[in-house]
């Protein structure tokens, strides 16, 4: 059964599968996934999730994980940021996602956003933002795919890299 979850210890050694394999692929830049050998991975969750202990500029974020209980494999992963900074306006959103990379393409990114609009619902998000990289249509289709509708392009500038940021929002 495929299902989003609260990250947990029974997951933990296919979630770091899953980081090391980003960390290995030579033709993308950064691993969108938290770094598993830093500290206790678990405690940072629970840390955003109150907003305790944050790095400065940062804001509160509930974590899931998409997981499949049937291999017991961590498929992805979808953090809820609490509020927007000036920002996430710009980059980045209330919603992050990442598909482990041996699992792209299989529709496990739409199926995770659908599972976790109802969080985000609750945590109080009437109006919702997500950010995609202009040249990433797989993560527009997701977005789209949950009724969310392009409002505009905005320029950005990311690690010192000029990018052109899609902003899509929702009622929820």
């Amino acid at each position: 059964m495929i299902r989003l979850i609260e990250p947990c210890e029974t997951f933990l050694a296919s979630y770091t599968e899953a980081y090391d394999e980003y960390s290995a692929f030579p033709r993308r830049a950064g691993n969108p996934l938290s770094d598993p050998y830093r500290g206790n991975l678990l405690q940072r969750i629970e840390d955003f999730r109150h907003a305790r202990n944050l790095p400065a500029g940062y804001v509160g974020a509930t974590t899931f994980w998409l997981v499949d209980d049937a291999q017991q494999r961590f498929l992805g992963q979808i953090d809820i940021r609490h509020q927007l900074t000036d920002s996430l306006l710009c980059y980045g959103g209330h919603i992050g996602y990442a598909i482990r990379l041996g699992e792209w393409g299989k529709g496990y990114g739409t199926q995770m956003l659908t599972l976790a609009l109802p969080h985000a619902k609750a945590l109080g998000i009437t109006r919702c933002l997500i950010t995609c990289d202009d040249d990433n249509p797989g993560s527009a289709r997701v977005m789209e795919k949950n009724g969310f509708v392009l409002g505009d392009k905005v320029d950005n500038v990311i690690d010192g890299h000029p990018i052109v940021t899609r902003r899509y929002w929702k009622t929820l």
